[in-house]
């Protein structure tokens, strides 16, 4: 666990998406949590103990089963997201993914931890909103906003007294980009409006803790990514012609070491995410 300022941790050693936390005086705040339930028990033993009020609140980023997945091994607390959160948790317990996180760690041997996964319901958030909350827990501001680009969802919780982001997957500091559910023109504007920001620290929604240089190159990754597909579709080729352009190819990335599950996974929503982007640079010139 890293500290941040007076008030803000984060932790970004955990499998799958970072997580944060925050001392209030009405108790600790959980931005994001953990998947696996031995990683939300390390975090909770961790974080818990920062406050006499113990842990409050649970802010989530995404509906992404890497941030959702662990709510059912909270507990009792505040739960807070946006409305697109509710909404694909109340269609199943699959509906946010929660299936390749258990047959990635079935391919890794931890069998009894997928199958706690599996039996565990995500709760629903009880409390919503559509585009942005702010949240005030002294000291602390919590400036909630909905971004979209990755995921219609993706959420940043900006906490201005620190000068700190949690960005969720609107920033992500590694080489995969994660384009399953993505509009690249809307996350290419979240990323702008992140340069904007008078914050010195960025927790990303993965990988390490990073400044502004980051979201600037993926900003550049993903303009590459529109442009080069604007270039295919004005070109008069097919979806499928443009998804298996190799100028596509070193924008993938799939960890191997996670087992032929997870690296399957990797290749099909690499490719379900091209598709999408066909569609959106299809729409924006008009063919």
């Amino acid at each position: 666990m890293r500290q941040l300022s007076d008030h803000l941790y984060a932790e970004t050693g955990y499998d799958w998406a970072n997580v944060g936390a925050a001392v209030t005086e009405k108790g600790v705040v959980l931005l994001d949590c953990p998947v696996r339930p031995t990683d939300s028990s390390h975090w909770l033993s961790e974080v818990g103990p920062l406050s006499s009020r113990g842990i409050q609140y649970l802010i989530a980023t995404d509906y992404h089963g890497d941030h959702t997945t662990g709510a059912a091994f909270v507990g009792d607390v505040h739960f807070i997201a946006p409305q697109y959160v509710y909404g694909e948790i109340s269609k199943g317990a699959n509906a946010f993914s929660k299936e390749i996180f258990t047959e990635t760690l079935r391919d890794q041997g931890h069998v009894e931890e997928a199958d706690q996964i599996l039996e565990a319901p995500v709760p629903l958030p009880q409390f919503c909103f559509e585009d942005s909350l702010i949240l005030h827990l002294s000291p602390l501001t919590f400036e909630i906003h909905r971004k979209g680009g990755h995921s219609p969802a993706c959420t940043s919780v900006l906490v201005p007294e620190e000068g700190v982001l949690f960005s969720g997957d609107v920033v992500i500091n590694g080489p995969s980009m994660g384009m399953r559910d993505a509009h690249l023109g809307q996350w290419i504007e979240a990323l702008s409006w992140v340069e904007g920001l008078n914050v010195d620290t960025i927790v990303p929604g993965h990988g390490e803790i990073c400044g502004k240089d980051v979201p600037r190159t993926l900003r550049e990754r993903l303009t590459e990514v529109l442009e080069g597909m604007r270039r295919l579709v004005q070109e008069g080729r097919s979806k499928r012609e443009a998804v298996e352009d190799p100028s596509f190819v070193k924008f993938f990335h799939g960890d191997a070491s996670r087992g032929a599950y997870w690296l399957q996974q990797r290749k099909d929503t690499f490719r379900e995410g091209l598709e999408r982007v066909f569609e959106e640079a299809k729409k924006e010139v008009g063919n």
